[in-house]
């Protein structure tokens, strides 16, 4: 149930943000996002939003070939404040970026 609560806060927070999350998570704690909006590089949009946002995300790459430059991944297993810390954290440093 906890973990339903952190999708459900997850999702439409970085679908907001511009980060289309393509398949809802079910079963798993991480989202799927598409940064292709932001960047040609997901690699590239990680390390800034982690100098930027101080929020670590993980580059497409590391789970195959597929799109992966279009795709980062964003762990839920964290506690809601910190989650949410997190959004307002990459929702400041990508602001005026599309």
């Amino acid at each position: 149930a906890e973990f339903r609560r952190r999708r459900d806060y997850v999702v439409p927070a970085l679908q907001g943000l511009g980060l289309p999350v393509p398949v809802q998570p079910d079963g798993a704690f991480y989202a799927w996002a598409d940064c292709s909006a932001y960047s040609t590089s997901s690699w590239d949009f990680c390390f800034d939003m982690m100098q930027r946002a101080h929020v670590a995300l993980t580059p497409g790459r590391d789970f195959g070939p597929a799109q992966a430059e279009r795709f980062l991944r964003l762990s839920f297993a964290s506690a809601l404040p910190q989650l949410q810390a997190a959004v307002a954290q990459l929702g400041r440093a990508l602001q005026g970026r599309r």
